[in-house]
């Protein structure tokens, strides 16, 4: 495999399994001249090395989001990574909540697009829906030793049943197909599961599969873009493996290992890439260029963001965007935006979910109009609301935004809150600037936790909320219009798991 897989021999001469998650980028992304994000330019070399020009070797598989958010999915709605995902040859997938962010037309085009298919086993699918979403489905096709499922959680399958689509009993719907697999295809040597669930969910997956498939298995989890293995070789039969997202990490296993041997330690044969094994391969041109004729067409079209500088900060800096970094407590670029947003509201103070930045990377000393479009790919949802809360309402949001590391419900947050929050006032109420998905969707339960201190309904509270979203605003242009107002602020303001 040539220098780059040299000092990983036990892949020499062997088939594998590659995996990814949680890709919204196809470009990748530099500091200096050092990798952060790597982009499918270097992942398509990289399954090129593993294959060792041999056909049918490399199983590849990817469990959700994809199709959206991105800056490029705002005007092409996910074409543009199908086409780089069938370029580098994906073999299936399953689906994430943030595919069906389009809508069922937009995301049955895509399925038809798609060379590579698609499987949900705990899900019934809609008949106008392309037959390329299975059950589950075995590989290779002459001769199968891997059995493929896909589940999706919880908050796939509210996205899902918007869709149309149906929910089957998840307990039910493993003991069918996995009877079926027994019986058609004896040979099976492993079973592997693209899961798109939260941790928890995963973890119960995992002690479901223990128990109910004899031989080993694999979870290969998304959804939560962390890097986690839950696997005890002493007790463990299954083995729960999570990668982080953007392709921050390559997950692959030595397949050979697996199943020319019994009772082995499934852990052995798994190869974790990350940021250092990507700088030592060279991107792909062709998939280079291909990536660029996506950013060329917008630009014939005169729609691409500006390369105009928004703010210089002080020399050496970088700006931690990092999706791990922002989701486990503040950063430099969540001061520099909720104060921004704090400024142009002119409010007390400002908190924006930690989940709306989708950037997941590094700026190096300064940041540009097209960077912002990058940070916030959801700009068009991105409306301001500025609304008055009583004091208790929103230390009650701070506590339950840092209750668990890892989540977008963690709040950057603008500078001194807490002085605001608990300085002694004849008026109990303070005038706070957040983005209006916040509370108005159900995804990190912000509404919910107002409303059942008002003891009213989440609808009614949402309803009276109406009157305090500032319509002809979004985030980005706040930020813009505030940047040079604003100091840079290097400090962590706040951390899940430290008592304020």
């Amino acid at each position: 495999m040539q220098g780059f897989f040299e000092d990983k021999k036990f892949l020499n001469n062997s088939n594998v399994i590659c995996h990814l998650t949680d890709t919204y980028f196809i470009k990748e992304s530099k500091i200096g001249e050092k990798i952060d994000l790597p982009g499918f330019a270097r992942i398509f070399k990289i399954l090129d090395l593993l294959s060792n020009k041999k056909e049918n070797n490399i199983l590849f598989l990817h469990s959700g989001d994809f199709l959206f958010p991105s800056f490029l999915s705002s005007f092409f709605k996910g074409k543009q990574i199908v086409d780089i995902l069938n370029q580098c040859g994906l073999n299936y997938c399953t689906l994430g909540n943030h595919d069906f962010d389009g809508g069922s037309k937009v995301l049955k085009k895509r399925i038809k697009e798609s060379k590579f298919k698609y499987i949900i086993t705990n899900l019934s699918t809609p008949k106008s829906f392309s037959s390329k979403i299975l059950n589950y489905d075995v590989w290779p096709r002459k001769t199968p030793i891997v059995a493929i499922l896909g589940i999706a959680g919880k908050m796939t399958v509210e996205k899902a049943i918007d869709s149309g689509f149906r929910v089957k009993n998840l307990k039910n719907s493993l003991k069918k197909n996995m009877a079926e697999i027994r019986e058609k295809f004896p040979d099976i040597k492993i079973l592997i599961v693209l899961s798109h669930m939260g941790d928890q969910e995963d973890l119960q997956l995992k002690a479901i599969l223990n128990k109910t498939w004899k031989s080993n298995s694999v979870i290969f989890g998304g959804h939560d873009h962390n890097k986690l293995i839950s696997y005890n070789p002493k007790l463990d039969k299954c083995m729960l493996v999570k990668g982080k997202s953007n392709a921050r990490t390559m997950q692959i296993i030595n397949l050979n290992g697996i199943i020319n041997k019994q009772n082995q330690n499934l852990e052995k044969q798994l190869l974790i890439l990350g940021s250092k094994d990507f700088q030592r391969v060279k991107p792909s041109r062709k998939i280079e260029e291909k990536i660029e004729s996506w950013f060329e067409k917008l630009k014939k079209q005169n729609r691409l963001p500006s390369n105009k500088i928004v703010k210089k900060f002080p020399k050496g800096v970088v700006l931690d965007g990092t999706e791990s970094s922002l989701r486990q407590g503040s950063t430099n670029l969540g001061n520099f935006v909720t104060d921004c947003l704090k400024n142009y509201t002119n409010s007390d103070i400002a908190l924006v979910n930690s989940g709306h930045f989708r950037c997941d990377r590094y700026f190096l000393e300064k940041l540009r109009v097209s960077d912002l479009f990058n940070i916030f790919v959801m700009e068009q949802k991105s409306v301001i609301l500025v609304t008055k809360l009583s004091k208790k309402e929103c230390l009650l949001l701070l506590k339950h935004a840092y209750s668990e590391v890892g989540k977008g419900k963690v709040l950057q947050v603008s500078k001194d809150v807490l002085d605001v929050l608990n300085k002694p006032s004849s008026d109990d109420k303070v005038r706070v600037a957040v983005i209006s998905d916040m509370l108005f969707t159900d995804e990190d339960g912000f509404a919910n936790i107002i409303a059942k201190q008002r003891k009213i309904s989440p609808k009614k509270f949402r309803n009276s909320l109406k009157k305090d979203v500032l319509s002809d605003t979004n985030l980005i242009e706040g930020i813009i219009k505030t940047a040079n107002q604003v100091n840079y602020d290097s400090k962590i303001r706040f951390q899940v798991g430290k008592k304020y």
